[in-house]
């Protein structure tokens, strides 16, 4: 590489360090907020779940959609022992302790007065729809063993989706509101192995199978609303930064993402965001 060229690259690393150490500024101007917001945290009154394993009752197609849905529900394995009020529970249980790990304040519904008292321009952050989807996993991965990739497949594994949509305002401004969403899954837990038979040589994988329980559901629910605030904290800290970076600001945005128990911030890749719907 020629000298000029060096230092044409150096001039470039520079100007990309330059730009993301103010945001990183930013980021750590709005994690040392000693409260980073109030949020009046609305409960919804009930989940919405779905048995997507359509394929287990033969001649579901035939059947109305009322008949249908109530028989895909009764042969669920989870979804017909899942207590709508406690899922619930544990889920904003969850979301309202990690958001006050991180020094925001959460109003209960009950304490709409103390809301309006207050005044001021709390968050309203209403869990606006929560789904629930059972179907089937089809597992399957690779092993490298003496320079051959062996293929585990054909086995299926339990899973439920959780799928969270938060309706997001600001009380005493004319910002719109933002409909975000959050997903996540549960797996029934396989532990295996590889063997080889020493006459055939041939590999066979050995396993075991752990179902999900109703106490792994409800415990999911709580760590998914645990993680959800996370994302949300992540989603108000880049807004912050976009909104103080300066107008004529020529570099490429990062979104990080604030680990708060290792207390560093990193780049989040796009699976790792919340997403934002719409504004309306």
């Amino acid at each position: 590489m020629s000298r000029l060229a060096s230092y044409a690259l150096l001039a470039v690393l520079i100007i990309l360090a330059a730009g993301c150490t103010l945001e990183q500024k930013l980021a750590k101007t709005f994690i040392g907020q000693k409260n980073f917001g109030d949020f009046y945290l609305l409960k919804p009154d009930r989940l919405f779940k779905y048995n997507l394993k359509e394929f287990e009752i033969p001649g579901i197609d035939t059947l109305g959609n009322y008949t249908k849905d109530s028989l895909l529900m009764a042969n669920s394995l989870f979804l017909k022992n899942i207590s709508d009020s406690v899922f619930i529970e544990a889920f904003t249980s969850g979301l309202a302790t990690a958001l006050e790990s991180f020094g925001a304040e959460v109003l209960p519904e009950h304490a709409v007065d103390t809301l309006l008292v207050n005044g001021g321009t709390p968050h309203i952050l209403n869990v606006a729809q929560f789904s629930l989807e059972e179907y089937i996993h089809p597992y399957s991965s690779e092993e490298l063993v003496y320079d051959e990739i062996i293929v585990i497949d054909g086995i299926d594994l339990n899973a439920i989706n959780y799928n969270v949509w938060l309706e997001l305002g600001m009380l005493n401004t004319e910002k719109n509101n933002k409909v975000l969403f959050v997903s996540d899954f549960l797996l029934d837990y396989i532990n295996g192995t590889l063997k080889q038979n020493l006459i055939t040589g041939k590999m066979s994988f050995d396993y075991t199978i752990d179902t999900i329980t109703m106490e792994q559901v409800y415990e999911y629910s709580r760590q998914f609303g645990k993680a959800t605030a996370n994302y949300l904290f992540d989603y108000l800290m880049n807004n912050y930064i976009g909104e103080n970076l300066p107008e004529d600001y020529i570099y490429e945005r990062i979104f990080y993402h604030y680990d708060p128990v290792r207390k560093i911030l990193y780049p989040a890749a796009e699976e790792d965001r919340i997403i934002q719907i719409e504004n309306y």
